[in-house]
């Protein structure tokens, strides 16, 4: 049974390589797997219809009628028209991604700090991973269900975190930021996982009122585009998808310290791969809370 799997997995991730096989083909329990993994992604899409909205920072247009951020790449609001989409409620988990690498072979994932913080990677926690193995395990999601998967747009991402573009400072149940109620406070993350980092088990607060967990709450999510800061500029009207080439990806959301990273309109980037020009990549792998969400283009209403 699916159930009993996510509990080993929850467990170990050695059992991975126990039940792999030897002929390179996955176990039938893994595929088993896969397909029910296919099925609850499936289920677990929010249906958001398409609409115009004003994107960026809509600070000067609410209450003190002043910034929300800092920065410079998101004051020129502008207007955006997206089509029906659907955006998984949950960001992907480890549980999620084990699944999936196990079905197709992939490479175990090395993230660094989990030795010293090992709650980091269990199995309900959103996985950290880059920006391509982001993108491929959506694709793979896709070719799962005959659906048009893929990482969310920049456009879209804000669009569903605003709750299909409402004035909402935070992706919380009432755009507040209030912790202990509808984020966890210090005291909470460090009972969770051992350590105050903003990084924590998924669907544990409550959701925005688009009945999204977690938007940019729980680690900085990958969009689809590449970024640019003059982006909003020039960005087209009609489902914008970001430069056509760029060295950075988008992210959006909060990995400590200041909570203007969890704004809804608060930019950020990083290279596909983020780490550090002195960095082994294939030596430590990644620092935790580089994680996403997948979300399905053209389609609402029925889920499968």
């Amino acid at each position: 049974m699916f159930e009993i799997l996510i509990l080993k997995l929850s467990a170990s991730v050695a059992i991975i390589f126990l039940l792999a096989g030897c002929d390179g083909a996955p176990p039938s329990n893994y595929v088993h797997g896969a397909s029910r993994l296919a099925e609850k992604s499936l289920t677990n899409m929010v249906v958001v219809d398409g609409g115009e909205f004003l994107m960026g920072d809509f600070g000067p247009l609410v209450g003190e009628m002043l910034p929300f951020t800092r920065h410079q790449d998101d004051k020129k609001l502008h207007k955006v028209i997206l089509d029906d989409f659907m955006i998984s409620k949950y960001k992907v988990t480890y549980e999620d991604y084990e699944v999936y690498r196990a079905t197709t072979g992939g490479r175990k994932l090395i993230v660094g700090l989990s030795k010293s913080y090992p709650k980091i990677i269990e199995g309900n926690v959103s996985v950290s991973v880059t920006w391509q193995q982001a993108k491929d395990y959506c694709l793979w999601l896709g070719e799962k269900t005959g659906k048009n998967v893929n990482l969310p747009s920049e456009a879209q991402w804000e669009f569903a975190a605003r709750s299909r573009g409402q004035y909402l400072p935070f992706a919380t149940d009432d755009g507040t930021f209030d912790e202990g109620r509808n984020v966890p406070s210090g005291e909470q993350k460090v009972q969770m996982i051992g350590t105050s980092f903003p990084y924590y088990p998924i669907g544990l607060y409550p959701p925005n009122p688009l009945g999204l967990y977690d938007m940019g709450l729980s680690g900085s999510e990958w969009a689809g585009d590449w970024y640019a800061e003059d982006y909003y500029s020039h960005s087209p009207v009609v489902n914008p998808q970001g430069p056509n080439v760029g060295v950075a990806k988008v992210r959006r959301g909060y990995t400590g310290g200041d909570t203007q990273l969890a704004l809804t309109m608060y930019r950020r980037s990083a290279p596909p791969i983020p780490v550090t020009r002195d960095s082994n990549y294939e030596l430590y792998g990644i620092t935790p809370s580089y994680v996403f969400r997948c979300a399905i283009n053209g389609e609402r209403g029925s889920k499968i």
